[in-house]
């Protein structure tokens, strides 16, 4: 086995940067790549993951630049064990334990100077169930103390067949034996409650919506607002899953935060909002965007484009529906009145206090993230 080479640490950091980027593979807590593979009873579990992330998390001996193989030896049980912590495996609806088996250290060449250093781990799990398995379930959480936004990368085979999987944050997958690739139905439906759970947790889209119902006064001003931001945003979303348009992560999310604070700050000098669902249709195109970059590594383990988009932006609009649903009556409420002068007045009121909190909202997510931040709590 080669030796581990002392590097400066501002020059590991660099190099390590570097080669992040030319191999696709992050050493930090953000990603994970695992190979799962289940045969009978029994379910082998192996994880990659990189030192950098692991500091952050265990109580490693050295720094990650100087961390020598007898040092990382040391620290298996420890490892193991926090990555046993963060997986999960149930057979036929039974949890069933980890074993927490061989860790084998992958060693890459540092850029600058070509030599080898350990750059990650490969930790290998067993879970051994009572009987040959028909339904598993994983359970992913790693890194879930540290970051929200774990990327997992996972690639299973069961009998003769394999299938990717991407996912963000803590989640489960189900798997059936002889059917680890979904059906028409079963892909319709996922993408369906994939797109409607997206929306419910996607406050900045929530805020942008809220803002723009608060200053309809009319039902049909509503009523055009939504229809243009659909039609906006499913364009958007249907050509960048195609891949024929494509932003920045970062710009798109700071446009999102952006469109959010102008809109919510237009409501205060807002008199007429008939033409704003032009406003919304451009705004649209832009959260678009923003609804395809969760979506598009979606894509990459499914057989299409076209069901998983449809049933997606689907599930979106009828997320939306539904808290429009909520929040339309509360305001007829809130603007009840017995004649036009009062139900003006009391109109111009939900204005002027709905949308100070969105503008503030919209303020802090686009601080956070134009200069790379986090200190707002959604």
């Amino acid at each position: 086995m080669p030796a581990p080479v002392r590097i400066p640490r501002c020059l590991f950091l660099l190099g390590l940067a570097a080669a992040g980027a030319r191999s696709g593979l992050a050493h930090d807590e953000k990603v994970s790549a695992s190979e799962v593979e289940i045969d009978g009873r029994t379910v082998v579990w192996r994880i990659d993951v990189g030192l950098v992330g692991l500091a952050k998390a265990v109580n490693l001996p050295a720094d990650p630049a100087a961390l020598s193989e007898a040092q990382l030896e040391s620290s298996r049980g420890a490892i193991g064990s926090f990555l046993a912590r963060g997986v999960s495996v149930e057979m036929d609806g039974r949890p069933v334990p980890a074993e927490i088996g061989r860790m084998d250290p992958i060693y890459e060449p540092f850029l600058l100077s070509g030599e080898p250093y350990v750059a990650r781990v490969r930790q290998e799990l067993r879970f051994h169930g009572a009987s040959p398995a028909e339904r598993v379930r994983l359970g992913i959480r790693l890194f879930a103390e540290i970051t929200a936004q774990h990327r997992a990368v996972v690639d299973v085979r069961w009998g003769g067949e394999a299938r990717h999987f991407v996912r963000v944050g803590p989640c489960t997958l189900d798997l059936v034996r002889g059917a680890l690739h979904p059906t028409f139905r079963q892909t319709f439906v996922e993408f369906l409650r994939w797109g409607a759970h997206h929306i419910f947790v996607g406050y900045d889209h929530i805020a942008f919506l809220m803002a723009l119902v608060v200053g309809a006064r009319r039902l049909r001003e509503m009523v055009k607002v939504v229809t243009a931001f659909t039609a906006a945003h499913s364009l958007t979303l249907l050509l960048s899953a195609l891949d024929v348009v494509r932003l920045n992560p970062s710009l798109t999310e700071s446009l999102i935060a952006a469109s959010i604070v102008y809109v919510g700050a237009e409501n205060y000098f807002l008199d007429d909002g008939r033409h704003r669902w032009l406003l919304a249709f451009a705004f649209g195109l832009v959260h678009g965007l923003g609804f395809s970059s969760a979506l598009r590594e979606r894509l990459a383990e499914a057989a299409g484009i076209a069901v998983p988009v449809l049933s997606f932006n689907l599930g979106v609009e009828l997320g939306q529906l539904a808290i429009l649903g909520a929040t339309y009556p509360v305001l007829l409420w809130l603007r009840r009145g017995a004649d036009d002068r009062t139900r003006e007045r009391r109109q111009r009121r939900i204005v002027y206090i709905g949308s100070l909190p969105i503008v503030l909202l919209g303020l802090g997510w686009l601080i956070e993230r134009a200069f790379g931040l986090q200190f707002m709590p959604l």
